[in-house]
């Protein structure tokens, strides 16, 4: 019974991505403005290495420039679990 609870528990917390990236790629949300809701799946910038990484100033600067602007600017940045996810706010 406690291992059939724990994959229930496993199975809701699954992935909150909800564009599908990969772990290769850094998932892009548009909150408000004219692509409210949009996702988009982007490459990891050259400068992340292999890992987009919240912590690493060069790596958030460029996922932050993964936003289109001048429309939207990134204002959150997740790497808890794979894909990272940046926020986009106009």
């Amino acid at each position: 019974m406690r291992s059939f609870a724990l994959i229930l528990a496993l199975a809701a917390c699954g992935d909150s991505s909800s564009a599908k990236c990969t772990s290769s790629q850094v998932e892009v949300d548009y909150f408000k403005g004219t692509r409210d809701g949009q996702v988009d799946c982007k490459p990891i910038p050259a400068s992340c290495g292999a890992t987009a990484s919240c912590s690493d100033q060069m790596c958030i600067h460029d996922m932050y420039g993964l936003c289109i602007a001048p429309e939207y600017i990134g204002v959150g940045c997740s790497d808890t679990f794979p894909p990272t996810i940046i926020s986009c706010n106009p």
